[in-house]
């Protein structure tokens, strides 16, 4: 067992001792099941854990795999589906790996509880993400036929827990409007339970095929759909609310040196660039493929706790072409200044002069969410990562200065 299943597997003990507070919960192997107790089964392993799958409910254990995402590869989407047919007969005794719950002693759990907000009884499973620092529990809501009928997002720290608000406040403004190229979850419940934050949204039906084109290229037509609905004019640059905000970002660095380099940057960015005038929209926040799928021609999209307004048109773009890359191949500076430069991240109506001032800003945006995370409990994680974008965005903001003229 590697350091890092060791440590998901002891956050995940965590998170279920306090779903299921008064219940003794420990780590179990083998399939022979306790009178009165419950089993979360780890899928494949313990090892190498992906998702927590409801023992004895054999519809919710195979409907747990059948969440699809643009990120994964056709190998990838047939283990899930080739999964989800072997729990549906039985074929979770094969898998040893749980975590027991013991007997209720009357108490509340996280069942009862969202049993009450959706009307209907339920079980959970849970997903396992990898480390990071605004890593947060979610559960997978299955209702008596096995149908997944909900996703919840339990902000358990200051950090997810604001996170959780945020994302919450944004579903609320984004169901204002009718969208139809995009696919949104419908914000179901947003209220605190047990010292801990709770975010309800609807589940949506993946579908296993993957989207249309090339897994580098992000889907444009949606987010101009986006783009356009929160559309805010044009301004120069340096008088917008966004660089105000960046800017201020600077007094809130408490290590001096990469502060020095993140304002650096900016100054560069401004003396030169400042005078641009630059289309105001929205972003999404986190436009990847494991936030995205597609269903009868429109883009599904969930995890909107990092959206706003107010910000440059097209920065999805090179967050999409970046995380992407960088996935794939490794958060490095040469994997980085390719995907900044590639053909992907461009748009039939940006120039390569506002292509260029785009990669900057996104990393200017990038740099500013790694610093101020990072200085969390857990921000120990970002470190390295941080570092990499910082030294990007010095090495970009020198390049769009030197070039600006030259076009």
């Amino acid at each position: 067992m590697t350091v890092t299943a060791d440590l998901t597997t002891d956050r995940l003990v965590r998170t279920v001792e306090r779903l299921w507070p008064d219940r003794a919960v420990q780590l179990v192997r083998g399939r022979r099941r306790t009178p009165g107790a419950q089993d979360l089964i780890f899928v494949p392993s313990r090892s190498a854990p992906r998702l927590l799958v409801p023992a004895g409910r054999r519809a919710a254990a195979s409907s747990g795999l059948r969440r699809f995402s643009r990120a994964l590869s056709g190998k990838e989407r047939a283990v899930r589906l080739i999964g989800s047919a072997a729990l549906r007969v039985g074929g979770e005794g094969l898998l040893a790996d749980r975590i027991r719950i013991g007997p209720p002693a009357g108490g509340d759990s996280i069942e009862r509880h969202l049993s009450g907000i959706l009307g209907t009884d339920v079980v959970v499973g849970l997903g396992v993400g990898t480390l990071r620092a605004n890593q947060k529990p979610i559960l997978q809501v299955f209702d008596r036929r096995g149908r997944c009928v909900a996703y919840v997002k339990v902000g358990d720290s200051d950090l997810t827990t604001g996170l959780v608000r945020q994302e919450g406040a944004n579903l609320a403004e984004l169901a204002r409007h009718d969208w139809s190229l995009l696919e949104i979850p419908a914000l179901l419940h947003l209220g605190s339970w047990n010292d801990v934050e709770l975010l309800v949204i609807s589940a949506l039906d993946t579908a296993a095929r993957p989207g249309p084109g090339v897994l580098l290229q992000p889907p444009l037509a949606p987010l101009d759909e986006l783009y356009d609905r929160y559309d805010e004019g044009s301004a120069a640059l340096a008088t917008t609310a966004y660089w105000r905000e960046l800017r201020g970002t600077a007094d809130r660095i408490e290590d001096a040196g990469r502060r020095a380099s993140y304002e650096e940057a900016l100054e560069r960015i401004e003396r030169s660039r400042g005078d641009d005038v630059v289309r105001l929209t929205a972003w999404h926040g986190d436009f990847a493929p494991w936030n995205l799928g597609h269903r009868g021609g429109r883009l599904q999209l969930w995890d909107w706790e990092r959206f706003a307004t107010g910000v440059p048109v097209g920065l999805d773009r090179v967050h999409y072409v970046v995380h992407t890359s960088t996935r794939a191949a490794g958060f490095s500076d040469q994997v980085l200044d390719t995907a900044l430069t590639s053909s992907y991240v461009s748009h039939p109506r940006c120039s390569p002069d506002e292509q260029d001032l785009l990669g900057g800003l996104y990393l200017v945006s990038l740099a500013a969410r790694y610093l101020i995370g990072s200085q969390g409990a857990q921000g120990e994680v970002l470190g390295p990562t941080t570092r990499t974008v910082l030294d990007a965005l010095s090495r970009h903001s020198r390049r769009i200065t030197a070039t600006k003229g030259a076009r």
